[in-house]
């Protein structure tokens, strides 16, 4: 029987997780990932690799908490394993902080030791009122994606590095295309409410830190500024500008993260910088996750999109990836019993 086709659009976290899950539930089809940016060169690749839901808009609650509760399990499993090292996967604890009074966040039962923060503790901080006190895990996105790629490559999975302008560029071609585009999803299926939320971090060498700290000043979805203290390197980070599609390091943006965070924890002011990055974050009115039909001139098009993960698409991966391959092999098999009518 000759082998289903499906593609996936897309090599960042969301890509890579969805191929591989699709070879888990479908081992009988073939897996093509094409994408125009392999790691390290991917959005993913910014991201401090953080567990916490952010910038997700309207999504259904009960959607973040499903998704982001898969990839809790997936990511701690992790973190308790032996390629912990080799992935700096790691639980990490720390502080939410505030000067005006913050909500209990959604996610608040889902990560460990939850608290209020007291006021000997927020002394510490300056300007800050309220606050919460947790453990989450991290990952080292950038050494997570080369070992999501081995893995894809090892059960046959292949590779075209190139841009798709249109879906239509791969009309019968696949049997299912699965679209993890991220920012791009504007451009490639026309998708407006699709927007850029950029952002800007600097790497620093400090071993010492070994507890996060983020800082809202409005709501917990828009961080001022944070450090997440990775297994290999410390990330600041605060840069959130909306609309801003400019990929460019800015010194003014790097001025303000190195002052902020310093300001915040003076120990970082003798840390090594390493490395300054910057990324643009796909946030959309809520995270897309559904099947298109798509109508061609002779034919239709089967694509599940998966995008607008906004600032968790580390937090929302596995489990988006899992909703995705559910839905290949739910089309997959329709498709079946469809030939198997005629």
């Amino acid at each position: 029987m000759k082998k289903q086709q499906i593609c996936v659009i897309g090599a960042g976290v969301m890509g890579l997780s969805s191929a591989l899950h699709i070879q888990d539930v479908c081992p009988e089809s073939d897996v093509t990932i094409i994408a125009d940016k392999l790691s390290p060169n991917t959005t993913s690749d910014v991201s401090g690799g953080f567990w916490m839901p952010h910038l997700v808009g309207s999504t259904p609650p009960e959607k973040i908490r499903s998704w982001s509760q898969a990839t809790w399990d997936h990511m701690t499993a992790l973190a308790h394993s032996k390629e912990a090292s080799e992935l700096g996967a790691c639980l990490v604890s720390g502080y939410l902080l505030s000067p005006v009074k913050l909500d209990l966040p959604l996610y608040w039962d889902q990560v460990l030791g939850f608290r209020d923060v007291n006021q000997e503790e927020m002394a510490k901080f300056p300007g800050v009122k309220f606050g919460f006190f947790f453990t989450t895990v991290m990952i080292e996105v950038r050494c997570y994606l080369p070992w999501l790629m081995k893995r894809f490559k090892e059960k046959g999975g292949k590779v075209q590095q190139r841009r798709i302008s249109s879906l239509n560029e791969l009309s019968g071609q696949y049997d299912i295309v699965v679209n993890c585009p991220g920012v791009e999803a504007r451009q490639l299926v026309g998708d407006k409410s699709v927007e850029s939320v950029r952002g800007q971090i600097i790497r620093v060498k400090a071993p010492w830190l070994k507890t996060f700290l983020m800082v809202t000043n409005k709501n917990p979805d828009f961080l001022d500024a944070y450090v997440f203290p990775g297994a290999r390197k410390v990330v600041l980070g605060g840069i959130e500008q909306v609309g801003d599609w400019d990929l460019h390091h800015r010194d003014v943006d790097r001025e303000y993260l190195w002052k902020t965070c310093t300001t915040l924890l003076p120990c970082l002011q003798n840390s090594e910088i390493v490395k300054d990055w910057t990324g643009l974050r796909p946030v959309r009115t809520s995270v897309r996750l559904e099947v298109e039909y798509i109508p061609l001139d002779d034919r239709s098009m089967t694509v599940v999109h998966c995008y607008g993960h906004g600032g968790s698409g580390v937090t929302l991966h596995w489990g988006c990836a899992k909703e995705v391959a559910d839905l290949v092999k739910r089309e997959l098999n329709q498709r079946r019993r469809n030939l198997s009518k005629l």
